[in-house]
């Protein structure tokens, strides 16, 4: 386990720029229909505590609260968890940032 978890540390290029989501012109329904009731289910993203991965920048799931952590972190946790869950948008949770981002239309909102 440490292994993996050093050599998926060792992936992480913090020195480069941290992936934005490109903006796609036009309008999304589900970013203007999904509300931000869902409370945060922790305040990391799980996955990279379990699996010994550094986290670059924290998504949180509008649908559940899931944390996770962003495509330019080793684990793409955010990600993973759109593809195993389905739930189309999340927000940017970090600090003083407040875009939101669709998954199945890849827009930003």
């Amino acid at each position: 386990m440490l292994t993996i978890a050093t050599e998926r540390s060792d992936q992480l290029d913090e020195g480069g720029p941290v992936e934005v989501p490109l903006v796609d012109e036009g309008p999304c329904e589900d970013l203007q229909t999904t509300t931000s009731d869902a409370r945060p289910l922790s305040h990391v993203c799980e996955d990279c505590v379990r699996e010994g991965t550094r986290t670059v920048h924290l998504r949180m799931c509008l649908t559940c609260g899931n944390v996770g952590c962003c495509d330019s972190s080793v684990g793409q946790h955010a990600t993973r968890h759109f593809r195993d869950s389905g739930h189309l948008v999340m927000r940017s949770f970090e600090p003083g940032e407040t875009w939101r981002w669709c998954y199945l239309h890849e827009r930003l909102g």
